[in-house]
């Protein structure tokens, strides 16, 4: 029995790893590297599953990461749906019914804008005492669009949700969910449509698992979440530096790996030693160089090249032809001899 003991305490440990969720469109696969970083960090994370518009992101290969491409999932929200054609995407929606999509009990949600910093256990073994989801409040206001009697104390932002997917199926809620979506324009529709569905469902906790703007922001928080338009990669946002912090710190981890970075560069802010005649110019550039840059707001990182590539120096791609070099050929027959008049 004693040899049993290590064994079990091991598999006991690895039931209780955090299973997570998360969304991203193509455009931000590159802001997912420092969430992803930031999460596997500080945590021990069983499953990140990721739901994306391709069926792989290459330079993300980590073997907890199952891919789901969100091209090759039901059509929940029909094309008839008044929430189909605005600003928000498919992969917002899919929050609603992750219970119909991934085969698990419970399931930790994080928007790709929210930076894990610390250990967050404490939420992952939280008990939801009879509730199907665990979330932070938003204030009184963010709730009057819906027009609910009593919603003002009780609408909560999905940003951050622990939810009980075993829960959710028993009850049949992602119908309700998916059914609302299909028949009424709300505002925040995933945020919206959870609120009402889960109404009275809903366990709270503290802001410090999700710290907005609008939840307060707080020294103590645990997962700072960056809405709205200016995102943590945005220099000049509150706690931007965090943000920053991280992302500095998984690019250095890529030294390591000798990668090389391809990147959109933009020259308006940067001082000293830059070629200010290009502007918006696709470079491909050592790690080092991506560093110094992206501290003067000058880069928008778009791949990570392993090194097996071949190495491209950094040059500028310019829209014009290139020029023809003009070749002279030497004649390789000889001479023909003057012809002689008879006389």
């Amino acid at each position: 029995m004693l040899a049993i003991k290590p064994w079990r305490d091991r598999f006991w440990k690895w039931v209780k790893k955090m299973i997570v969720a998360m969304c991203c469109t193509r455009n931000w696969y590159i802001y997912l590297l420092t969430s992803v970083y930031a999460l596997l960090k500080h945590n021990d994370v069983k499953k990140i599953y990721l739901f994306i518009e391709d069926d792989t992101i290459p330079y993300l290969t980590d073997k907890r990461i199952t891919y789901i491409n969100v091209n090759g999932i039901p059509e929940y929200i029909t094309p008839n749906s008044p929430n189909y054609k605005t600003k928000y995407t498919k992969l917002s929606y899919t929050r609603c019914y992750f219970s119909k999509l991934i085969k698990c009990d419970k399931i930790l949600y994080v928007d790709v804008d929210a930076l894990v910093i610390d250990d967050i256990k404490e939420l992952w073994n939280m008990d939801f005492e009879n509730k199907v989801l665990i979330g932070t409040k938003e204030p009184g206001e963010w709730s009057k669009h819906l027009g609910i009697d009593g919603m003002d104390d009780k609408y909560i932002n999905s940003g951050v949700l622990l939810m009980n997917l075993k829960a959710i199926r028993e009850q049949k809620l992602d119908d309700k969910m998916i059914q609302l979506l299909n028949t009424k324009w709300y505002c925040f529709p995933d945020q919206d449509v959870i609120n009402i569905v889960c109404k009275d469902k809903i366990k709270y906790v503290s802001n410090i698992y999700n710290s907005t703007e609008t939840t307060g922001m707080v020294d103590n928080a645990k997962i700072i979440h960056y809405i709205r338009e200016r995102k943590g990669w945005v220099k000049g946002c509150p706690r931007s530096e965090v943000w920053f912090n991280y992302h500095n710190e998984m690019i250095g981890g890529l030294k390591m790996e000798k990668c090389r970075v391809r990147a959109t560069i933009t020259f308006n802010d940067v001082e000293s030693g830059v070629n200010r005649q290009a502007k918006k110019s696709e470079w491909i550039c050592s790690v080092e160089r991506y560093q110094y840059l992206k501290n003067h707001n000058a880069v928008e990182l778009l791949e990570i090249i392993k090194e097996e590539e071949p190495k491209v120096e950094a040059t500028v791609t310019s829209t014009e032809e290139p020029k023809t070099p003009k070749v002279e050929f030497k004649p390789t027959t000889k001479p023909k001899k003057k012809k002689t008049s008879k006389k």
